[in-house]
C-alpha cells in the first residue's frame, strides 16, 4: 500500500515522477519495482503544486492515477479554474546561456531539451570554459538547436565563462542553465512570464528539481533540502523590504541558484557582471550568484522567486562527490562575504549584525533552519565538510584574488 513518507525518510533508490492534478489519468502503471520511495511534483495546469514523497517498497506497479487521487482527497483549498498569471510575452528577447567543461553527453543532453521547449523564441551560447579537446565544439556543430553560438574561454573559472557570454549577448535578456540539468519544457515560456510580473522584477529565478535520486548521494541532497530549501512553490517577488529578506547580505532562505537563473541584461551589467574570483573552478567553488542577488537588491531592484520555471537537475551521484559539493557551497557563501568587504569596507560591520542570525540557521540545533529535519543517520562528515568550507572559503578568495593579476572583478 502507498504511504506518504516525510522527507527525511527518503531512501534510495527512490523514484522521480512528474503528476497532472488537473486531469484525468489514463490506465497504466508506473514502474517501481526496485525502488524503496516515489519522489512526487504535482501540478495543476502545468504550475508546480507540491512535492510529495511516498513509500512503496513492497510495491512492483502503482496506478498512474493513485498518488493524484490521494493528493486529491487531502486538498483543504478549492483551486480557481482560471489561474491569475502574466501573459505569456512574445517581445522578450532572450539568450540561454550554458558554460560547461568537458562534459559533452551532459551538455548534448541540455541542448536537447532546449530543442523541445513550447516557445522556440530564443538564441543560444554555449562558453567552452578552458578546453582541453574539440568535444564541446563539436557537440555543439551537431546540435539540431538553432541559433546556438559557440565561444571559448581559455581561463578557467565559471565567473570568467559567464562574463564572456555577457560581453557576447546581444538580446535583452539572459537566462542560465548548467550542463548538467534539463529545463522542462515551459521553461523558457515561463521565464518570460516571470519578466512580466507587475513587480518588474531584474532577475526571474526558477527552481531545480532532480532529474533522478537512484543513488544514496543523490537522496542525501535531497534530504538535505536540495537547490530549494526554505521558499517553497509559491512565488514570491523579493525586494529590501521583503519579509524573508532579512538583508541583502543574508542568503537564507538562498534567494536563488545558479543553475535556473535569469537577469535583465541592463541590471546584471549595471553591478558589474559576475566575480572572476569567485564560482566553480577557482578555489572558492561558489558565490558569484549570490554576490549578483546580493548588489541587485542593494540597489534597488526586485528579483522574483517563480517556481513554475523548472529545470531538473542531476544530483552528484558519489558520496566523494556530495562531501565536495557540501565544503564547496559553504566556502563559496564565506567567499562571497569576502568579496563584499573587498569592495564594501562597511559591509563588515552589518555582518557582525547578521552573525547571531546565521549562527542560529546554520546550526543543527537551538532552532537551525535544519533542526528536526535531517534523519538521525544524516552522515555528520557533510556537515563537517559544510563547516570546513564556511572556514576556509574567505581565506581561498584571498588566495584567488592574489593569484588574479588583473584584480577586480569585471565584466
Amino acid at each position: 500500500m502507498i504511504q506518504p513518507i516525510r522527507r527525511e525518510e527518503l531512501r534510495a533508490p527512490a523514484k522521480v515522477i512528474d503528476i497532472e492534478l488537473g486531469e484525468e489519468h489514463e490506465s497504466g502503471g508506473i514502474d517501481v519495482d526496485g525502488y524503496e520511495n516515489v519522489w512526487c511534483l504535482s501540478r495543476r495546469n502545468g504550475v508546480p503544486d507540491r512535492i510529495t514523497f511516498w513509500d512503496v517498497a513492497d510495491e512492483l506497479h502503482i496506478a498512474s492515477g493513485a498518488i493524484a487521487d490521494l493528493l486529491r482527497a487531502d486538498e483543504k483549498v478549492d483551486w480557481p479554474l482560471n489561474e491569475d498569471e502574466p501573459p505569456d510575452s512574445n517581445d522578450v528577447g532572450l539568450t540561454v546561456a550554458i558554460c560547461t567543461h568537458e562534459r559533452p553527453e551532459d551538455l548534448r543532453r541540455v541542448l536537447r531539451s532546449l530543442v523541445l521547449q513550447s516557445d522556440p523564441r530564443f538564441t543560444t551560447i554555449v562558453i567552452d570554459n578552458a578546453p582541453k579537446s574539440t568535444a564541446t565544439a563539436r557537440v555543439v556543430a551537431e546540435s539540431s538547436l538553432p541559433n546556438c553560438d559557440y565561444l571559448i574561454e581559455p581561463e578557467k573559472g565559471l565567473s570568467r565563462a559567464r562574463n564572456t557570454a555577457l560581453a557576447h549577448i546581444q538580446s535583452p535578456y539572459v537566462a542560465w542553465i548548467d550542463d548538467d540539468e534539463m529545463a522542462d519544457a515551459d521553461w523558457i515560456r515561463r521565464i518570460k512570464q516571470g519578466f512580466a510580473h507587475e513587480g518588474k522584477p531584474a532577475a526571474v529565478c526558477g527552481v531545480m528539481l532532480p532529474a533522478e535520486l537512484e543513488s544514496e548521494a543523490q537522496v542525501r541532497f535531497e534530504q538535505y533540502g536540495g537547490f530549494n530549501k526554505g521558499r517553497g512553490l509559491d512565488p514570491e517577488l523579493l525586494t529590501l523590504d521583503s519579509p524573508s529578506v532579512v538583508s541583502p547580505l543574508y542568503p537564507l532562505p538562498a534567494v536563488g541558484s545558479g543553475g535556473n537563473m535569469s537577469f535583465k541584461m541592463d541590471a546584471l551589467l549595471a553591478v558589474g557582471g559576475f566575480d572572476r574570483n569567485l564560482g566553480a573552478g577557482t578555489k572558492t567553488h561558489g558565490g558569484e550568484e549570490t554576490r549578483v542577488f546580493c548588489s541587485l537588491l542593494q540597489t534597488g531592484e526586485s528579483i522574483l522567486h517563480w517556481p513554475k520555471a523548472i529545470t531538473w537537475h542531476f544530483h552528484r551521484r558519489t558520496m566523494d562527490e556530495l562531501h565536495r559539493q557540501f565544503y564547496g557551497y559553504s566556502a563559496g557563501l564565506s567567499a562571497f562575504y569576502a568579496s563584499m568587504i573587498r569592495t564594501q569596507p562597511r559591509t563588515a560591520w552589518e555582518l557582525v549584525r547578521l552573525a547571531p542570525h546565521g549562527l542560529r540557521d546554520l546550526g543543527l540545533r537551538d532552532g537551525g533552519l535544519k533542526a528536526d529535519q535531517l534523519p538521525a543517520d544524516f552522515p555528520q562528515s557533510l556537515i563537517s565538510a559544510g563547516r570546513k568550507g564556511l572556514l576556509l572559503g574567505a581565506f581561498s578568495y584571498a588566495s584567488e584574488t592574489v593569484r588574479d593579476r588583473a584584480g577586480g572583478w569585471h565584466v
